[in-house]
């Protein structure tokens, strides 16, 4: 003899029986509760422009701390010209690419494939904003490199000791 509930009969019953129930009073599940709330928003990204702006200030100021230090117009262009090649070649390259890595087409129409589509297409976006941070403080760089070069060509004495003060203790 069966019991009550069990074999194939059991779990037909379960199947076509009544959905599940509210747990019984003092059962010790919490009725009623609430799902936890969504994580806070997450700060703004970096202004990649400033944080390259003021590393190129940075640097040319502790360049530049040593008395027997002397600006190297030849030397300057060179860093100048290395950094514009990459900006032009390197990163744009890079950028192109990254263009297409959020435009994938799923291969076909069920969940797998879109969500591994939409995965890479949130991937490809993730390294377009990186690329862009990436540029604009490589550019700033570069932009604030120009200003120092122009500052000595034009012997700009004033500009010269402002640009040294960044990064000094005050």
């Amino acid at each position: 003899m069966t019991r009550p509930g069990s074999g194939p009969q059991g779990v037909y019953d379960q199947i076509n029986g009544p959905g599940p129930q509210a747990p019984p009073p003092n059962s010790g599940l919490i009725q009623g509760a609430a799902a936890a709330p969504p994580p806070p928003p997450s700060p703004p990204p970096p202004n990649y422009g400033e944080l390259g702006s003021g590393q190129a200030k940075a640097d040319f100021a502790a360049a530049s701390a040593n008395g027997g230090w002397e600006f190297d117009p030849a030397a300057m262009d060179a860093v100048i010209k290395s950094l514009e090649d990459c900006l032009e070649s390197d990163f744009r390259k890079a950028r192109r690419e990254a263009d297409v890595l959020n435009q994938i087409q799923p291969p076909g129409h069920e969940v797998g494939s879109e969500g591994y589509t939409a995965a890479a297409n949130n991937s490809g976006s993730s390294y377009q904003a990186f690329m862009q941070g990436a540029w604009d403080y490589t550019n700033s760089y570069l932009d604030t490199l120009r200003q120092i070069r122009t500052a000595y060509q034009n012997q700009d004495q004033a500009a010269i000791d402002a640009l040294r003060q960044i990064g000094k203790a005050d």
